[in-house]
């Protein structure tokens, strides 16, 4: 018999760490179970077409009230809901805010992200958790993931842009994925950073990463190229820049050709997540419409390219996608984030914390007042 006194886990940023959560291939492995249960239907998102990415507060560009936020790409709230079946069964919910300039006028990190998880049949609280690591650790898993099934197994050469945080996520999750990697370059505008990020990269990594000077150094002759740009500029990825046979990997946004797109093999996160991104983009005014690779669904609603050559990653993980990775086409992975994603690694954090005994017990009562 089940008892009613309610008991869930707090688990810090230390206790994260502890239970495991900076562990990559680790991390990558989950990643795939997580997205052969998505290949599989076995999931459920939030909204109305059960496949949102989440729910966004919308602060006004102009807020006609004191100490209301203003609105802006890097200035909100967002919500993400879902459910992951397989042995997971748990619903989970990332919670974060983001302020572009919290790092120079509060030291504090641009987001800052929590993650609870719940049983999916009482809905008892299992554990609220830190998750700016675990976030930042499935995005580059994910990066990773789609280099194991989509970059050729002869890749030796892998091209970053940006030498940010999420880079360093992506960069360690490709070299895990692909023991074949030789050597790394990076572009960045900030060739400080750069360096920085070459140096601590190599360290960590044990392989050559070396900076270049141009953009289009990090794109021409690589094997596999990864971007994690922010701001407001988004440079053109030039189809003949292209190797072919190469993987274009990004978890984020990106300005490529029509033609690279009517010729590559398109393989996004979830095609039905990137178009509920557009059916939610499209209510919005539209001075304020957000709607991630509108390239693509543009090209998809002129018939340029048929919605049926559109292959999820999670089908290519579950096996139910023709797709050969070893061919001369190029390929094209995009990723807008999943909360089956984080689902997936928070429910391993905390089967790991409850086995080694970390974290806060946080009692919600002894007995529930007015059943």
């Amino acid at each position: 018999m089940s008892s009613s006194r309610l008991v869930m886990k707090f688990l810090s940023q230390k206790d994260m760490i502890d239970a495991g959560v900076t562990d990559m291939p680790h991390c990558i492995d989950m990643m795939d179970e997580a997205f052969t249960l998505l290949g599989k239907g076995d999931y459920v998102m939030g909204g109305s077409t059960r496949n949102s990415h989440g729910q966004r507060v919308w602060f006004p560009k102009e807020p006609q009230f004191e100490g209301m936020p203003k609105g802006g790409p890097d200035q909100r709230f967002m919500s993400l809901p879902g459910y992951l079946g397989g042995r997971f069964k748990v619903c989970g919910n990332k919670w974060y805010g983001s302020n572009v300039n919290n790092p120079k006028k509060h030291g504090l990190p641009r987001s800052i992200l929590m993650m609870t998880l719940n049983d999916a049949e009482t809905a008892r609280p299992l554990a609220v958790m830190e998750s700016n690591i675990l976030s930042g650790m499935r995005t580059g898993a994910v990066v990773g993931l789609s280099a194991r099934y989509l970059a050729r197994d002869d890749s030796e050469t892998l091209g970053v842009i940006a030498a940010g945080p999420i880079s360093k996520f992506c960069t360690t999750a490709i070299v895990n994925a692909l023991p074949s990697l030789k050597k790394v370059v990076v572009f960045d505008i900030n060739e400080e950073a750069s360096r920085k990020f070459c140096k601590e990269m190599s360290e960590k990594l044990n392989i050559d990463v070396s900076p270049v000077n141009r953009f289009e150094d990090a794109v021409i002759g690589q094997d596999v190229i990864t971007s994690a740009i922010s701001g407001d500029h988004t440079p053109l990825f030039e189809d003949k820049w292209l190797k072919e046979g190469s993987l274009l990997t990004l978890p984020g946004r990106a300005n490529v050709e029509n033609d690279f797109l009517m010729d590559a093999y398109i393989v996004p996160d979830s095609w039905e997540m990137q178009k509920t991104y557009k059916i939610e983009g499209l209510m919005l005014p539209e001075d304020e419409r957000a709607i991630p690779h509108i390239q693509l669904h543009n090209l998809v609603d002129s018939g340029e390219i048929k919605e049926s050559d559109i292959q999820d990653l999670g089908k290519v993980a579950a096996g139910m996608a023709n797709l050969d990775k070893n061919s001369a086409k190029k390929k094209y992975f995009i990723s807008n984030g999943m909360i089956l994603q984080d689902i997936a690694w928070a429910m391993t954090m905390y089967e790991s914390a409850v086995e080694k005994g970390l974290g806060q017990d946080l009692v919600m009562w002894e007995q529930p007042y007015l059943v």
